[in-house]
């Protein structure tokens, strides 16, 4: 999935002002919204204000809660960001990390300028995420406690009261 995106949140005083970073990969909701999720969860330990912190400190080539310090790019002056993604940087002349684009600030009115498919905008008091379209249009508002990934279906067989083990579809 290659769907640009903006990832950010909007001023209380200012709820029509966005303030985003720009995410190159993996956009659409379907991957996003986990990965948002996944990253609140473990890096951010549940904090929405850790986690637009983290989100905005520079633009991405794709979010990924499982980044390791380790993680190799084959492009020169991406940076991985351990447990949030994989930075979009660019490199100056003598091959050095470029410093990163400030954050960028639009009118959600404006959004259909943007070449972006989705917008994402992060609640801190509610721990939501408000999905909106390339118009800027809210499509749903969604808490990220909702999209963390499930356990695997192996997992999730438990029998429960007044089922056996075989009805919960357990092995026999």
């Amino acid at each position: 999935m290659s769907s640009h995106c903006y990832v950010g949140i909007t001023e209380p005083d200012h709820p029509r002002l966005t303030h985003a970073r720009f995410v190159l990969c993996d956009g659409h909701p379907s991957a996003m919204l986990p990965s948002l999720a996944a990253i609140w969860a473990r890096h951010a330990h549940y904090d929405a204000r850790a986690l637009v912190t983290a989100v905005l400190a520079c633009d991405w080539q794709y979010l990924d809660p499982d980044i390791t310090a380790i993680t190799h790019s084959a492009f020169t002056g991406q940076v991985p960001v351990t447990g949030v993604g994989m930075t979009l940087a660019s490199t100056c002349a003598d091959g050095s990390a470029d410093v990163p684009e400030p954050v960028t600030v639009f009118p959600l009115s404006h959004a259909r300028h943007l070449d972006v498919e989705w917008i994402y905008l992060l609640d801190l008091d509610t721990a939501t995420v408000a999905v909106h379209t390339d118009d800027g249009s809210l499509v749903a508002r969604y808490p990220l406690s909702g999209c963390l990934p499930r356990p695997a279906a192996g997992n999730r067989c438990m029998a429960t009261p007044g089922r056996t083990a075989a009805a919960a579809g357990a092995p026999r």
